[in-house]
């Protein structure tokens, strides 16, 4: 492994492409509705990756790699590691002294950041891409660069030696492409309709095929050997047409993909990456008119500066952005956090990333970071805000690491129940007090599913107040018996809902999905009459599939179903409404009770985490399911 060639061309339109995937990853992050596929922005990034590293380390003959081992990872760790290693630290300090109540789940992931493992981390620790509660971890976007350094590490090994046992480039490409299709089929064997997709979305094995893709493109398609000199004009134009069908599919892909669909975990995003690894390779050659376009000076612009965007767009995003309106944003706050991502971004190219990237972590160090007082009045301004902030930011990094700075303590769960269950009068509940002491160094309450506890959610919940928000009027007496199954919000409302109708049953369950409803409904059988009522409150936890939700129906197709809808500050809330909405309109048995138009404008209904009630909302939300109840 020697030599001193790049076998590699700058491509302008390549930063076009970046550029376009960036801005769909942050339009997707802000959560509009016309990017509900931003996400696949990331694929993109992947794709290209395993594209250019390739290029630049591929031998053009032989099995000799063009770069040494050391000299690649050197390159790397000056490309990624300090721009990453200041916003950890930059976000963290911030954190530290205005976001305390997210120290415990941001000391777990800043380590893991920093060791290039937090998708492994957010996997072991349950944390979805998805659905967490509250402000998630303002770093979690870095779990994709923690793939590709896994990648960075590992696959220049794996390549030379497959030079070495195959020979051939030609026949490598083979392998690597079958290699692509082991991991897509592993996403779409571990995946599960309707369950959460973090495991698969965060692994390397199951991401793996995105980058291996790329990598087989810099074998078929060597980036070195593209000329518009061998093409004739035929060749030219059916180029061209490629190039703009496969644009199209990337385009018409983030504005109808979303995360729910089964397809694009079985097979769906194996088959975008190819039609990535097809755009790139057509913008890639000299002659393509869509390469030129996608060369315009803004693009590019954004695309040199992509990695800094996608560094600092999300810490920006969580930790200037309130709960209540995540989901719902401020397009006035959006305006604001774009222009100040973009700032950031430039600073970051100017005064870290290109600086170390050109000369080198000492020589870096030397020029920004050494205070000499006697050499003071000649600093620059740059030198002088340097030699003030690193230093702070680094002592309130370490000081909010070490647990100094201690955390502000939310809502005690301790008070508040897992699980709880009314029997036709009779209430019980559960939790675990070591599982909440557990919880309070780690997760929100959204992540505890299983655990259960004995205690009297009563004692917790205020008497309800006649008035304005009276919860106590004379119950429907239509039914003969009512049945609420339900998650956190329905624990919420229980003592609210019994109060009202004494003999009710309630089922309701912290993290509860639909499909663990499905499997609940049989025990509730007999609610399955016309003279039964039952109230299903769902779709806080993440979206479900048409058969599940059916299923669930169906379960009490000759009863009257009144199905709440949900407020819930997360990306699938609309998708989960309009599912609601659609059942309501198909089935004449089924009521849809809507909580989302009563709560949207009223953030002090809600606990700090946006989801869970505080007593206003308790009242709220119970005086709407009476009221629709006893129409």
């Amino acid at each position: 492994m020697s030599g001193k060639t790049v076998n590699r061309r700058y491509i302008p339109g390549l930063d076009g492409i970046r550029a376009l995937a960036v801005l769909a990853v942050i339009a997707y992050h802000f959560n509009f509705k016309w990017a509900s596929g931003g996400f696949l922005g990331v694929d993109i990034f992947f794709v290209l990756s395993g594209y250019l590293i390739t290029s630049t380390i591929l031998p053009l003959k032989g099995n000799q790699l063009t770069v040494g081992l050391g000299k690649f990872w050197i390159g790397r760790f000056r490309r990624l590691l300090p721009a990453a290693y200041v916003m950890i630290i930059t976000s963290f300090a911030w954190a530290t002294l205005f976001h305390k109540e997210l120290l415990n789940t941001l000391r777990g992931d800043a380590i893991s950041s920093i060791f290039y493992s937090s998708n492994w981390w957010f996997i072991f620790h349950k944390l979805s891409y998805f659905d967490s509660f509250g402000s998630p971890s303002p770093i979690k976007n870095l779990w994709s660069l923690a793939i590709e350094e896994q990648f960075y590490l590992i696959w220049p090994i794996l390549l030379m030696l497959g030079l070495y046992l195959v020979k051939q480039q030609s026949k490598l490409a083979i392998f690597i492409f079958i290699g692509a299709i082991c991991s897509a089929v592993l996403m779409g064997v571990l995946y599960e309709p309707g369950a959460d997709p973090s495991r698969i979305y965060y692994g390397t094995d199951t991401r793996s095929f995105e980058l291996l893709i790329g990598c087989w493109l810099a074998l078929v398609w060597p980036m070195k050997r593209l000329s518009s000199q061998k093409l004739s004009t035929d060749h030219v134009k059916k180029l061209n047409a490629i190039s703009l069908v496969a644009f199209s599919i990337f385009i018409l892909s983030i504005i109808f993909v979303d995360e729910y669909q089964t397809f694009l975990y079985r097979g769906g995003m194996f088959l975008f990456c190819l039609n990535a690894a097809i755009l790139i390779a057509c913008v890639c050659h000299p002659i393509s008119i869509l390469g030129k376009l996608l060369s315009l000076k803004p693009l590019r612009w954004i695309g040199s500066r992509s990695y800094g965007i996608y560094l600092w767009h999300y810490p920006i995003m969580v930790l200037g952005t309130p709960v209540y309106e995540i989901g719902n944003p401020a397009y006035w706050r959006v305006a604001l956090q774009l222009v100040l991502i973009l700032i950031i971004a430039e600073i970051s190219y100017r005064f870290i990333e290109m600086p170390i990237r050109k000369e080198g972590f000492r020589s870096y160090y030397r020029q920004y970071l050494v205070f000499n007082k006697n050499k003071w009045g000649s600093f620059s301004f740059t030198r002088k805000i340097s030699t003030v902030l690193v230093p702070l930011f680094l002592l309130v990094f370490f000081t909010g690491m070490t647990g100094v700075v201690g955390e502000e303590q939310t809502q005690s769960k301790e008070s508040k129940p897992t699980e709880i269950k009314i029997n036709g009068g009779e209430q019980s509940s559960k939790h675990n007090d070591s599982v909440a002491e557990k919880e309070t160094t780690e997760r929100d309450s959204s992540n505890v599913e299983n655990e259960k506890i004995e205690t009297n959610p009563q004692s917790d919940k205020e008497e309800p107040k006649q008035g304005e928000n009276d919860t106590t009027a004379k119950p429907n007496e239509s039914y003969n018996g009512i049945l609420a199954i339900g998650d956190s919000l329905m624990i919420d409302i229980a003592t609210s809902l019994h109060n009202i109708y004494p003999n009710i049953t309630i089922d309701a369950k912290i993290g509860r999905q639909v499909s663990q409803a499905v499997e609940l409904a049989p025990n509730y059988a007999s609610f399955n009459q016309p003279n039964k009522a039952v109230i299903i409150q769902l779709g806080t936890n993440g979206f479900f599939t048409n058969d599940q939700i059916e299923t669930l129906l169906e379960a009490f197709s000759n009863a009257d179903i009144y199905l709440v809808n949900t407020r819930v500050p997360r990306s699938w809330e609309g998708k989960v409404n309009y599912s609601l909405q659609q059942k309501a309109q198909e089935h004449n048995n089924i009521t849809l009770i809507d909580w989302h138009s009563a709560a949207i404008n009223h953030p002090e209904f809600f606990a700090p985490d946006g989801v869970h009630l505080e007593q206003k909302g308790v009242n709220t939300l119970t005086n709407l399911i009476q009221q629709t109840i006893n129409i």
